[in-house]
Order: structure tokens, then C-alpha cells, then sequence
């Protein structure tokens, strides 16, 4: 299933890209074929591949289409009723498989306006409630880290200019709006009436991903169950999703909301900046990033702040992107720095130190006979990660991970 979904996004690429001619304009589109663990896909995974294929998509839609209009009809069509909550859902199915359980992603809405991750079992969950609560935290979180993180991927595409903005923009902006919709739940009362289905195996993982993650996060040790309603919540469970609700905004503070991607400061000098926020394992953070292109290097940097509770902590990282080493390898390098509460706790002011060190390097084959595929690439990255949650990556523990992939350009 892995392999065979892998050779339909790159059929999927090629036949887009075939029918496709933009003039004097190279874009790079990068898929992971094979990342760690090798169990299904990674959030990352899915993430890198799904944007690349998403790009590919609408690029031959605008070539294929005379009349934008229906492109545009025609993505934000399948943006509502299955690419959100596709890869939604695989956010929350990474964490089950990374932590061995088994489950089935339902990504398609229901009689009831959902989409499940589903096929786990409420002693199968409690148990990993009761032993590792952080990881619990972030299993109804993991979907609103993945629509985060694929945000992050196109302003970073955005500000250093690497494709057209109507290649991304409905996915930029409908991902945005569903965020800010799922948060905005957290601001008044919303009436669910979802009930847990009689057959455990058909009830979704966690039900309402804020309002879940709060009553759990206060209340670790209470009865389980899994659907909970806003009536649920306690009066200091409220105060939390209201927190949630109102930081959500800072998620529409970037210039590329309105189509401006990036602003010039010399001849060879761009720059843009934005803000940025989700929930963690232990609370939520907030992000102040910055993309700067100098001449042909582009770098990106983020400043970020955790807060469990009461408590806040730093973190901070930076990322070199696509650094040509000769004319057929180039290199991106990012570091990462954080202190974050002990045991992930939501209330304790204690805190440790962690970091991580990512590196992708990608050796290009051009080819001259081929009218639409100019280049393709092997991709190796390496990771080493210490204890701690960096946001797409699947594990909280010590992590050395590997990955393959390859890069088209056209």
C-alpha cells in the first residue's frame, strides 16, 4: 500500500507536469519515499510529498484549464471534501503507528460531518493514557501540528520565491481557515452530537481534538471516555481552550495571507516575517519566523515560545535551505534549540534542554532529452533529535532518524 500510493503521486506529477510550460521558471517538487520509522508514513513524510503533489496538481490545472475560475473551483472542491482532512488524519494515525497501534484512517466525512482515525480500542487508548500521557496529548493534537507544519512549508516556498503563489495559495488559505476554525470552537459553546458509537472500533480516536486534549491535560486520571462536549469542560478547562481560541489568530499575521510573499530590501536582498501558533504535547507555542534571502542563499530562522500552564520557556532554530555545494549536490542544514517543562508536564516549572540537527543533501541527474522533466535528484536527510517535541517529527524520546526520497525539477 506504501509503495503503491508513493508511485501514484509521482504518476500523479508526471502526467500533471507534462501538459505543463512556464517559461524560464525551474520548481523543485520533493517526496520522501522511505523515512523513520518505516511503518506507513511519517507526519513529515506525508507532509512533503502531499505539498509537492498538491503543487504539481494545480500547476497543470492552470496550464489545462482555459478559464481559472474552474481551476480554482475545482481545488477548493477537493481542498473541502478530502485533502484536508486526508492528510488531518494521517497527522493523528502517525503517532498511533510510531507508537506500534494499529489503526484505520477514515479521511473522508461521514453522515455526521467527520473524519475518524478509527479501529482502536478504548483499553488500547486508556492504556496509553494512563502510561504515557504526553504522547495521549499529542494524539489529538497531531492533526492540528500537521495543517501547522504544511502552513510553515509554504511560507517558507512563499518567501524565498521557490513557485507561484496560485500554485499554493487555496491550499494556504483554506489550511489556515480550518485551523482557525478548529481553535475558534475553544471561544463558545459548540454543539456537538456526536455520541460514542456502540461498536468501539468505529468511534473515532479522540473525538474533539481541543476540547479532548484540555479535559485530559487538567484531569488526567478521570474516568475515560473518549467524545467530549463542551459542556465537559471545567470552568479552568474553558479558561485553556479560550487561550487556545484567541493566540489561533497570530496564524493570520503573515504578509502571504494577502498574496505578498516576500519584500525587497536591495537588489539581492528579500525578506518576510510572520507569527505562528499551535498546541504541544504539554500546552501550546508560539512562533516568530523569518525567511532573509541573500543573493542565492535563502535562510530562515524562528524564535518560539512553549508555555505548559502558568510557565514559558524558549526555543529557537534556524535553517539554511538548499545551499548549492557544486552544480549537481546542494544541501540544506537546520538546528534546533529548546527547553521545555520535565516529563512534558503541563504543570510543573521545571524544564530540561534539548536540540536537533537535520541535514538533507540531494545529488541531481540533468536531463537533456526530455521536454518537461529538466533534472531529478536522490535525496539522503539525517536526523539526531534529543528528548523533546519538535514539531513533525513523530517521536518525543532520543531519535536518530533516516530518510530517502528525490527531488523533480521542471
Amino acid at each position: 500500500m506504501k509503495k503503491s500510493l508513493f508511485i501514484n503521486l509521482i504518476l500523479f506529477a508526471c502526467t500533471a507536469c507534462g501538459q505543463v510550460n512556464i517559461a524560464d521558471r525551474s520548481i523543485d517538487y520533493s517526496f520522501i519515499i522511505q523515512d523513520t520509522p518505516s511503518q506507513l508514513f511519517t507526519m513529515r513524510q506525508v507532509n512533503q510529498s502531499y505539498l509537492s503533489a498538491y503543487r504539481l496538481g494545480a500547476r497543470g490545472l492552470y496550464d489545462l484549464l482555459p478559464n481559472n475560475r474552474t481551476a480554482d473551483l475545482l481545488q477548493v472542491g477537493l481542498q473541502a471534501l478530502f485533502l484536508m482532512p486526508l492528510t488531518h488524519e494521517e497527522g493523528h494515525r502517525s503517532i498511533l503507528t510510531v507508537n506500534n497501534i494499529g489503526s484505520i484512517s477514515q479521511p473522508y466525512f461521514n453522515k455526521h460531518g467527520a473524519a475518524y482515525v478509527k479501529g482502536v480500542t478504548d483499553q488500547t487508548l486508556k492504556n496509553l493514557r494512563d502510561a504515557d500521557l504526553p504522547t495521549y496529548i499529542r494524539l489529538h493534537a497531531a492533526g492540528l501540528e500537521s495543517d501547522y507544519m504544511l502552513t510553515q512549508r509554504i511560507e517558507a516556498i512563499g518567501s524565498f520565491d521557490q513557485d507561484l503563489f496560485r500554485h499554493y495559495k487555496w491550499e494556504y488559505w483554506m489550511r489556515k481557515l480550518s485551523i482557525l476554525q478548529y481553535y475558534a470552537t475553544g471561544l463558545f459553546k459548540y454543539g456537538s452530537d456526536l455520541t460514542e458509537e456502540t461498536d468501539e472500533l468505529e468511534r473515532d480516536i479522540v473525538g474533539h481534538d481541543i476540547y479532548g486534549a484540555a479535559r485530559h491535560l487538567h484531569r488526567p486520571t478521570m474516568e475515560f471516555h473518549r467524545y467530549t462536549a463542551y459542556d465537559d469542560l471545567t470552568a479552568a478547562e474553558r479558561k485553556y481552550v479560550n487561550r487556545l481560541g484567541y493566540r489561533s489568530l497570530l496564524n493570520l499575521l503573515n504578509p502571504l495571507i494577502i498574496g505578498v510573499h516576500r519584500f525587497r530590501l536591495t537588489s539581492t536582498t528579500y525578506l518576510n516575517a510572520g507569527l505562528g501558533h499551535a498546541m504541544a504535547p504539554f500546552g501550546d507555542f508560539i512562533d516568530e519566523n523569518v525567511w532573509l534571502t541573500l543573493k542565492s542563499l535563502n535562510i530562515s530562522f524562528y524564535a518560539r515560545q512553549f508555555q505548559n500552564r502558568e510557565n514559558w520557556l524558549p526555543g529557537f532554530g534556524a535553517q539554511l535551505h538548499d545551499v548549492r555545494l557544486l552544480r549537481q549536490l546542494s544541501m540544506s542544514l537546520a538546528a534546533h534549540f529548546w527547553r521545555q517543562p520535565e516529563n512534558f508536564d503541563f504543570n510543573t516549572a521545571a524544564a530540561f534542554t534539548g536540540g536537533a540537527i537535520d541535514i538533507d543533501v540531494r545529488y541531481f541527474f540533468f536531463i537533456h532529452k526530455n521536454a518537461w522533466l529538466d533534472a531529478f535528484s536522490i535525496d539522503l536527510g539525517l536526523i539526531y533529535k534529543a528528548a523533546g517535541f519538535l514539531p513533525e517529527e513523530v517521536y518525543l524520546d532520543e531519535h536518530f532518524g533516516v530518510r530517502f526520497g528525490t527531488t523533480m525539477r521542471l
